[in-house]
């Protein structure tokens, strides 16, 4: 069983779309490049190209991530949702409603887009529950999974509180030890 597969398992097969904050956690988690690997991470054109570069992390491993479109009819709707919705960017707003439209677990670091999305029907990941995601699947051990933790606990520009940090790195030990 490759990655993916393993990741499908216990994500009911549906397609992760990324934005910057979650790709530069896993970056500074040392995890991207496994996650850029899975077959079912995609991330949008207009996100790639207009807010990754090479302060975001690795080039090379963002350019093994999928990219996914926007039809005419999304930009549409998320320009109308912008409207209504100031707190949110043109670039979050697109990115739920490709997720909305398609079924697509959101994969975020935005806390307004979190609530706005599962507000709204759509499944939200953050990056503390991708790596305990890929730990629980054996696509990292035990120890990579905490390593990641305490590599985005150490980082200065982490935006993820530190208690809930600690509290999966806790979790993580926890469900090693409950095997």
């Amino acid at each position: 069983v490759n990655y993916s597969e393993k990741l499908l398992m216990n994500l009911t097969e549906k397609i992760i779309i990324t934005d910057t904050n979650v790709i530069t956690d896993l970056f500074n988690a040392d995890l991207l490049e496994m996650f850029s690997l899975l077959n079912n991470v995609y991330i949008l054109d207009i996100i790639k190209e207009s807010e990754i570069n090479s302060k975001t992390c690795n080039m090379e491993l963002i350019n093994k991530i999928k990219v996914i479109h926007a039809t005419s009819n999304q930009i549409l709707e998320m320009q109308k949702l912008a409207k209504e919705n100031k707190k949110l960017s043109p670039q979050d707003l697109i990115n739920y409603v490709i997720a909305k439209d398609n079924n697509y677990i959101l994969a975020t670091g935005d806390n307004r887009l979190k609530i706005f999305s599962e507000k709204n029907g759509v499944e939200v990941l953050r990056t503390l529950k991708i790596i305990k995601l890929m730990n629980s699947n054996n696509i990292i051990n035990k120890e990579k999974a905490i390593e990641a933790c305490l590599l985005l606990r150490n980082n200065p520009y982490t935006r993820i509180p530190l208690i809930e940090i600690d509290n999966t790195i806790e979790e993580i030990k926890k469900l090693a030890t409950a095997v």
